[in-house]
C-alpha cells in the first residue's frame, strides 16, 4: 500500500496542502483570502467544496487541515498520514538537500531567519504548527535548491571574496527547483527534452533556468529569490547604490528596506496598481501609461535573461513557459517571443492564442523554429516523490 503523504506549499497570499497516495493526489485544500476572511477550496474526486473561516490570516490555517480531510472523508479516522513535505527556501548550504526536520535542522533555519527574515520566518512558524498539528508524523524538509546543486562552478559565484563568500555561504543558491525539477522530469518522460534548454517559470516569483542535458546549469535566482528579473512584487536586479539611496529617501531600516524590495516593487511597484497581469493588461488598454511600464518592463527583463543564458550555455535548443503566467498568459508569451527570432524561435500566433493552462505540453513553434513548450508544472507531485523517496531511502 503506498505512504500517505502531505505535501506543504507556502506562498505569500496562500498556502497548499496536498494529500498523496505514492504519486497519486487523493485531494487538494488552498487556502487563500476571499473579502479579507482565510477560504479553504478543498479539491476531491474531481468535487470541489469551499469552507470559511473567520481568520483574517494564514498563519496558522494548518490545524484546518486534518479536520478537513476527515470532513470530505479523503482520509478516515484509523489512517494515519505517513510524512509530510514541506517545500523549504534557504540560503545555506544545508539546505541544498532533502532532510528529516530534527532539532538540529530547526535551529539552523532559526540561525538563518536572522540572514532571510523574509523568506525564512513563515516556514519555521509553519513548522511549529506542523509538529503540533501531526505530532509523531516525519517531518521532511524539501529543498527548493537542491536541482541546482549541478550549476556550473562560475554560476555559484557572486564578484566578492571568496574566503568571505565560502566562511558565510553567500552564495548563488538559485529556487524554484522543485518546479523545474518537475518540468525537466516531464520533458523527459515525454522524449522532448532537448540538449539545451531554457525553462521560463513565470508567476508570482519568476525565474529562468538554463538546463543542460535536463540539469541545472544557470539560474536568474541568487541568495535568495530576489535576485534575477522583475516579478510581481520583487525588484529583481537592483544596483546595491540605488538600494541603500532608497533607504536613505525613505529614512527606513535595513529589513524595512528588504521587504520594500520584496513585496512593493516589482510589477505592483511599478504601476503603483495592481502586480495581476490580467489588472494591468486592463488597465494598459485604457491608456495607464504605469501599468504599461510596468508589462514591458517585465518581457524586457525576461528577454534580456533568455539571451543571458543562452549564452551561459553556447547556444538554447527549446525554451519552455510554466507557472500561473507561463501557462496562462497569451499576450505576455507572444511578447517576449517576438523579440527572440534572432535565436530561431518563431512561433505560431493562433495556437498561442488559444492556449490556456494545457493539460498536455503544447508546442507552440511554426514549421522550421525550434521548439516552445507551454508545459504545466507539477510541485505538489514533485514534492511527494521526493518525500517518498527520502522515507524509503532512510
Amino acid at each position: 500500500m503506498d505512504s500517505l503523504i502531505l505535501v506543504v506549499n507556502l506562498g505569500s497570499a496562500s498556502r497548499k496542502y496536498a494529500l498523496f497516495a505514492g504519486e497519486s493526489i487523493k485531494a487538494s485544500i488552498n487556502f487563500e483570502f476571499e473579502d479579507g476572511k482565510v477560504l479553504a477550496v478543498v479539491d476531491y474526486e474531481g468535487e470541489k467544496q469551499k469552507v470559511h473561516y473567520d481568520d483574517t490570516e494564514l498563519s496558522n490555517v494548518a490545524k484546518y487541515v486534518l479536520p478537513l480531510l476527515h470532513q470530505f472523508k479523503v482520509l478516515s479516522e484509523s489512517e494515519v498520514i505517513n510524512a509530510v513535505g514541506i517545500r523549504v527556501v534557504a540560503p545555506s548550504k544545508m539546505f541544498t538537500k532533502d532532510q528529516l526536520l530534527t532539532a538540529d535542522t530547526e535551529r539552523a533555519l532559526e540561525v538563518l531567519e536572522q540572514k532571510a527574515p523574509l523568506h525564512i520566518t513563515t516556514v519555521l512558524a509553519e513548522l511549529k504548527h506542523l509538529e503540533e498539528y501531526f505530532s509523531g508524523t516525519p517531518i521532511v524538509i524539501i529543498s527548493d535548491s537542491a536541482f541546482h546543486t549541478t550549476k556550473n562552478e562560475l554560476a555559484w559565484r557572486y564578484g566578492i571574496d571568496t574566503e568571505l563568500a565560502d566562511k558565510h555561504e553567500i552564495l548563488r543558491y538559485g529556487y524554484h527547483g522543485i518546479s523545474i525539477s518537475s518540468v525537466s522530469r516531464k520533458m523527459q518522460e515525454k522524449g522532448i527534452l532537448e540538449p539545451k534548454v531554457i525553462v521560463c517559470h513565470l508567476g508570482s516569483g519568476s525565474s529562468l533556468t538554463a538546463l543542460v542535458d535536463g540539469k541545472s546549469f544557470e539560474t536568474t535566482m541568487g541568495y535568495t529569490p530576489l535576485e534575477g528579473i522583475m516579478m510581481a512584487t520583487r525588484s529583481g536586479n537592483i544596483d546595491l547604490s540605488a538600494a541603500l539611496a532608497i533607504k536613505r529617501e525613505l529614512n527606513i531600516s535595513d529589513d524595512e528596506l528588504e521587504n520594500y524590495l520584496n513585496k512593493k516593487s516589482g510589477l505592483s511597484g511599478v504601476s503603483g496598481s495592481s502586480n495581476d497581469i490580467r489588472q494591468l493588461l486592463a488597465s494598459e488598454e485604457k491608456g495607464d501609461k504605469r501599468a504599461s511600464l510596468a508589462l514591458g518592463l517585465f518581457v524586457y527583463r525576461i528577454q534580456s535573461a533568455i539571451g543571458q543564458l543562452a549564452a551561459s550555455m553556447n547556444g538554447v535548443d527549446a525554451i519552455v513557459f510554466t507557472a500561473t503566467i507561463g501557462e496562462r498568459s497569451s499576450i505576455i508569451r507572444s511578447r517576449i517571443l517576438d523579440k527572440l527570432n534572432y535565436l530561431g524561435f518563431d512561433y505560431d500566433k493562433e495556437l498561442n492564442d488559444k492556449t490556456f493552462e494545457p493539460k498536455d505540453a503544447v508546442n507552440l513553434a511554426q514549421s522550421g523554429s525550434k521548439p516552445i513548450y507551454v508545459l504545466a508544472t507539477d510541485e505538489a507531485t514533485e514534492i511527494a516523490r521526493h518525500c517518498s523517496e527520502f522515507i524509503a531511502n532512510n
